[in-house]
This record gives C-alpha cells, structure tokens and sequence, in this order.
C-alpha cells in the first residue's frame, strides 16, 4: 500500500472515486465540473493536507483523503470564489431547483466557517475520505485516516475536526470512534439533516506512522 501526497494529474480519479463512493450525495449531484473546481481548490490551498492511495507506484489510485489547516482561511478562500463554484453547479441545481436550499444552507455552514476557531489552537478539517468501492475491505479508509493525523501532527497540528451525518450512517461514526475521534457536538446541517462534528486530539498522541503504510 502507498499513500503519497495528491498531485494535480490526480484530479480526475479523484473525482471519479468521490462520485461513486457518494453516489447520491449533495456535492455528487452538483456535478464532474463542481467537484474538479472543489478538489483543484483544495490542492490551491497552501496548507492542504491531500493524501491519495495506490496499491503500487503508477497503478490506479483507490481511496483519497482530503482537508486542510487553518479552515477559516479555506472557507474564506471558497466565499471570495462562491460565483465560480455557484457557475459549475449551475447546470445540476436549474435540473434540481430543490437543491438550492441545501446549497444556501451550505453556503451558511461555509460563512460561519470563515472566523477564526474558537479555540488558540493550531487545528485542521478533515473535509473529505472516500475509497472506491471496489477496494473497500483493504484497510485504505484507516491508512488514509492516520497517514491524515500523521502529516497534520508533523505541521504542529493540535486537533483534527470533521464532520458527518448523524442518521442512518452507524458505519461512518463507528469507523471515526474507533479510530479515537470524540463526539464534540452536534448540528442541523438543514432542517432535515443532523451532523456530527467529532475532533481528534492530537497533542500527547503518537500517530501511527505513514511509513508502516507504504
């Protein structure tokens, strides 16, 4: 198993493999082009923590994890572009009118993401894991996960946050609790959809290194 930094060649099977292992999903249904403009941002971003992994050097890549330290920044750097992102949906949400209000109410998320922690900490989002379906089983989400904590640890990183749903998705939130993230607090993303918001906490921690990965 290797797990390199992402590249920008990388952005096609990234893309790829976020449409099928989130077939259905709101970010999905905003389209190739929404999703390509989303991971290229990521990659923009100076402190991006973006990992991809291959069973071996040049073979397909099978699972991907992406975030970045100081979110604030991130979420600041999206609101400065929200015309762009909003131009590559556009297409999907015109076929899909009722997908503006989970867009508006992502906008809203992003917006309140945009000040500072409320914490004096050095702190990372881990925003997006997903392994093609056809290599799930392998222990790549888990790699993925704690080469993630491992590079964050190594820029001074002291908490990991994430989020995901709350509702029907018990696998999810298992697989983050058994990989030492704590339940911080929960939010309505929309009326209709609750979120977790885990942390790990990475001061006094020894990560797993990546290199037992490789």
């Amino acid at each position: 198993m290797l797990i390199r930094e992402a590249r920008t060649s990388d952005l096609p099977q990234i893309v790829a493999i976020h449409r099928v292992a989130f077939a259905g999903f709101f970010m999905t249904e905003l389209g190739h082009r929404f999703l390509k403009a989303y991971y290229r941002q990521v990659l923009d971003f100076p402190n991006h923590l973006f990992l991809v992994c291959q069973n071996m050097l040049d073979a397909p890549i099978e699972g991907f994890v992406a975030g970045f330290t100081n979110p604030h920044e991130f979420y600041n750097l999206l609101k400065k572009h929200k015309w762009y992102f909003a131009l590559c949906a556009l297409a999907h949400l015109i076929v899909r009118p009722h997908r503006w209000t989970h867009a508006l109410a992502s906008l809203r998320r992003a917006q309140s993401l945009t000040q500072p922690h409320r914490e004096s900490l050095r702190i990372a989002e881990l925003a997006s894991l997903a392994v093609h379906p056809q290599a799930q089983g392998k222990g790549i989400g888990k790699a993925l996960v704690l080469a993630f904590l491992e590079l964050a640890q190594e820029q001074g990183v002291q908490k990991v946050y994430l989020t995901t749903d709350a509702s029907n998705n018990e696998a999810v939130n298992s697989f983050y609790q058994r990989l030492g993230f704590r339940l911080s607090h929960q939010f309505w993303h929309t009326p209709q959809r609750l979120m977790n918001e885990y942390v790990y906490d990475l001061y006094n921690k020894q990560v797993k290194s990546r290199g037992e990965h490789k």
